[in-house]
């Protein structure tokens, strides 16, 4: 056991360094071969914080563990908000801008919703996958057509879809700021992710069996909390540096890709079953954090302390009833 948990955070640490080596390079890459920022923005620093979710939430499927899958991704949806944002709000009243955060918060609940709607037949079949991958592909067209925001709203666009990273900053630089360095950062980072994903699944898989714990629960507990730490991440040093609203802005769009392009892509690959508990439990609970989160940032537009109470508090209860039912 000890050798699977040592496995399990190895896995960990490989997934998180290896999507920030990987983002890294790809950002770099795709800025000095001319790429526009507007689709760097849309598209690679926007799956940031959520490629460790898609990587072992994809992995999971095609290994054939699709309750670790499933669980990793709305288990992640359900502890971004939970706890990640909640605890920021706790040390930290957030400032909300009405307009753009309840669009895309919308649009996070509204995937939410379509998530569930697809579920309600007992799983995420193939043409389920086609679909949401279909609806993150309108939205980055979406996107890119509008030609609404310039080089400094990429940070805005960061702000909503993905994490800090700057080709300006050393923070992720594995090798040489030249060509070949970031070409051979972005292949380790891949590697690195896929390498990583494996060992993370199957420590996982086996921490589930020996403890006799059934592998959606650990998906929804262990390995979605791990995979949220790129959002924590963020969530901290938003705080330190007085921007608590990027941290808002992250949850909500990591949110939205774990309910399209992580769930999309995890059912493509393999059909992943949804029990009747996931219906009865763990989807009501989110898509209950999701509007409560619409809800505060409309009424006051201001995200305050009491409000991080009660997500905390909804999240706590929510384990607990979850682990005393198996």
């Amino acid at each position: 056991m000890l050798g699977v948990c040592l496995g399990f955070i190895i896995g960990l640490i490989m997934v998180i360094k290896g999507a920030d080596w990987f983002v890294e390079a790809a950002i770099w890459m795709a800025r000095k071969t001319g790429i526009a920022e507007v689709l760097v923005g849309a598209t690679i620093v926007s799956i940031g914080t959520t490629l460790p979710e898609l990587a072992v939430s994809t992995y999971s499927s095609y290994a054939g563990s699709t309750d670790v899958a499933l669980g990793n991704a709305v288990g992640s949806s359900i502890f971004n908000i939970g706890v990640i944002l909640g605890v920021s709000i706790l040390v930290r009243p957030i400032m909300i801008d009405a307009k753009p955060f309840g669009s895309r918060a919308i649009l996070m609940l509204a995937a939410a919703v379509l998530v569930t709607i697809l579920a309600i037949d007992g799983g995420l079949e193939r043409t389920d996958g086609l679909l949401l991958i279909a609806v993150v592909a309108a939205y980055i067209a979406h996107l890119i057509r509008s030609q609404r925001f310039n080089a400094d709203e990429v940070s805005e666009r960061e702000d909503g879809y993905g994490s800090e990273t700057s080709t300006e900053s050393s923070h992720g630089r594995l090798f040489p700021l030249t060509t070949p360095g970031q070409i051979l950062q972005f292949i380790v980072g891949a590697l690195t992710v896929a390498v990583g994903s494996r060992f993370l699944v199957s420590a996982a898989t086996s921490i589930a069996e020996a403890l006799g714990i059934p592998e959606i629960v650990i998906g929804l507990t262990i390995v979605a909390a791990g995979t949220s730490l790129p959002e924590l991440a963020t969530a901290i040093a938003s705080l330190i540096k007085g921007h608590q609203s990027l941290s808002a802005g992250n949850i909500v769009g990591a949110n939205f890709l774990n309910m399209t392009s992580v769930l999309g892509f995890s059912s493509l690959v393999n059909r992943v079953p949804i029990a009747g508990s996931c219906l009865l439990l763990d989807f009501p609970v989110m898509l209950a954090l999701m509007a409560a989160l619409i809800l505060f940032a409309t009424i006051g537009r201001k995200l305050t302390r009491w409000q991080g109470v009660f997500l905390l508090a909804v999240y706590i209860a929510y384990t607990i009833t979850r682990l005393a039912r198996e």
